[in-house]
């Protein structure tokens, strides 16, 4: 299963992402299923970050709370070697480099895409191997972080005893 956050302040256009992207077959993913989840608000897609992990980020350049780079480049704190890519019709050289270079962008699509190359470059980010060790990484970084969370709230809670014969001991105190 792949899971892919898309951002942007019009919901018309993330209707049309989605759409897009949803039409994508599982046969073209390896047989994966592709998780789609909508956000209108930056700092809620943050949120979401912090609680689960994506395979692609996705954001839109210009937004009036939040810009894409500034989104994408805060999101590496929680996804550090999740791929992130900006959709925009903004399409000025010197801003492109600045975002690839602050966001450490994957991938720059000009507004209006074309729906059959987007799919294509979906499919190729998440099924590069550098894709599925990014997502392996930040499986890891999501369970690290979950461990950390449990052992914070009830210390020892991750310790595991083990007994001679390989079993789990489990004390009744």
């Amino acid at each position: 299963m792949y899971r892919v956050l898309l951002l942007d302040d019009e919901a018309n256009i993330l209707r049309a992402l989605r759409r897009n992207l949803a039409s994508i077959p599982s046969s073209r993913l390896g047989g994966e299923a592709l998780i789609i989840e909508v956000f209108t608000d930056p700092n809620a897609a943050l949120d979401r970050c912090e609680d689960m992990q994506f395979d692609l980020l996705v954001s839109d350049y210009r937004m009036p709370e939040m810009s894409g780079v500034e989104f994408l480049a805060r999101s590496i704190a929680s996804h550090p070697n999740t791929p992130r890519v900006i959709v925009s019709g903004f399409a000025d050289r010197d801003a492109i480099i600045a975002a690839i270079n602050e966001a450490q962008l994957t991938r720059f699509i000009e507004k209006p895409w074309v729906d059959a190359e987007l799919q294509r470059i979906v499919v190729a980010i998440l099924t590069s191997q550098g894709g599925r060790i990014a997502g392996k990484f930040a499986a890891e970084a999501s369970a690290q972080r979950e461990r950390d969370r449990l052992e914070q709230e009830s210390p020892g809670i991750t310790e595991v005893d083990w007994n001679p014969d390989g079993s789990i001991s489990i004390d009744p105190d």
